[in-house]
């Protein structure tokens, strides 16, 4: 199961957690310099008790207007938008000549005065003719690339020009014309219905043995959604009601800045990977940086009010780490991220000021106390199923 990360620690962590994976040796290092001048700075610190008003954060009560009961209506809606939306496509063995409107599965190759050139050939494609694109994707091609194929028959072979634009990513192609030549296997139909399927489709299209195995997996991630927006909306609507009921007299801009330092540095990071920085990356996009900075700047402060309330509930529950959950807690984010060991890891999240191990054990507590305030919920349904 995923960590679920609240306040902040969704506002940052969750952010880093898709671009930190796989990074360099280099990217989990930092200089000396750096982990010295972090060592030396003054601990940021605070009263949370001179910040925080709480409202009431036991036995709030909320009032969900979801659907989160299984129904046999709820699940054939289900099953019928999952296989809608799975791109399933199969040959049409009525269909012989290709329209404008059609689905193609060919194999192709690209040549440039006769040679076939590197990554301008593949085998078993589904095209979709109107789109110019990969059949039930937006992954475009380009222009021309499937026109050619209209009024041609299954089994035929078609040869004909393309030219790249001069803007293509490919020098050595960039404005050139060259000739795709195709293989047409079959006219493909679309899959919109569970009464289309066969244990064929499903064996070769989704890796089930059977259409009844297919049904049962649907089963269980359908019921695993309805419990998944259950707890998420729960916890949204008590932590919504929290913080309504909650006052903060302001957020320390000294935490404020140690917030929107750790995101700019994290993101500064995987620009610099790439031969560039945030800054110039946002200025080649034609933003100004100063005013995308002050953009953050403000959401940030929005998710360090949730987490100083989060915070205030922790210090009057007497919330405290549990190292070995700690351990288990901490040990899942940072493997997740492609981070080996918790030292490395600390230091990425460590600012000016505030500890990558401080920022880390302030998640674990508010995600605490977050627990805390749904479990002693009240919880009202709109929706509910009656037993």
């Amino acid at each position: 199961m995923k960590n679920r990360f609240v306040a902040f620690a969704l506002a940052v962590v969750m952010v880093f957690s898709v671009t930190a994976c796989g990074k360099s040796e280099a990217d989990n290092s930092n200089t000396d310099s750096k982990k010295e001048a972090t060592k030396q700075q003054a601990e940021i610190e605070y009263d949370v008790d001179e910040l925080v008003t709480l409202g009431d954060y036991k036995g709030i009560e909320v009032t969900l207007e979801g659907e989160y009961d299984y129904t046999d209506e709820g699940f054939d809606a289900y099953v019928a938008d999952t296989v809608a939306s799975a791109n399933i496509y199969v040959e049409d063995n009525s269909a012989k000549e290709i329209k404008e409107d059609s689905i193609v599965n060919v194999d192709y190759v690209g040549s440039q005065d006769g040679v076939a050139f590197d990554g301008g050939s593949a085998e078993d494609q589904t095209l979709d003719i109107a789109g110019n694109c990969a059949a039930g994707t937006e992954q475009g091609y380009i222009d021309g690339f499937t026109l050619g194929l209209v009024g041609h028959k299954v089994g035929e072979e078609v040869a004909y020009d393309v030219t790249f634009p001069e803007s293509y990513g490919n020098a050595d192609l960039a404005g050139q014309t060259v000739v795709f030549t195709f293989q047409v296997n079959y006219i493909a139909k679309a899959i919109s219905s569970v009464d289309d399927l066969t244990d064929d489709i499903v064996s070769d299209k989704l890796g089930y043995d059977t259409v009844d195995e297919y049904i049962d997996s649907l089963k269980e991630a359908y019921n695993s959604k309805l419990e998944n927006n259950l707890k998420s909306d729960t916890e949204t609507a008590v932590l919504n009601a929290l913080i309504n009921n909650s006052k903060i007299s302001e957020v320390p801009e000294g935490l404020l800045q140690a917030r929107l330092d750790l995101i700019l540095e994290m993101q500064d990071r995987q620009y610099k990977a790439y031969g560039t920085t945030l800054k110039d990356y946002i200025t080649s996009m034609g933003y100004d940086y100063d005013e995308e900075v002050a953009k953050i700047k403000a959401n940030v402060e929005e998710s360090t009010k949730t987490e100083l309330i989060l915070e205030a509930v922790a210090k009057a529950e007497n919330i405290q780490v549990d190292d070995s959950d700690y351990k288990e807690f901490v040990t899942k984010i940072y493997t997740q991220m492609g981070y080996s060991d918790e030292t490395s890891f600390y230091d990425d999240f460590s600012v000016d000021g505030y500890s990558g191990e401080r920022y880390f054990k302030l998640a674990y507590i508010t995600e605490k106390a977050t627990d805390f305030c749904v479990d002693n919920a009240v919880v009202n349904y709109t929706n509910k199923v009656a037993e």
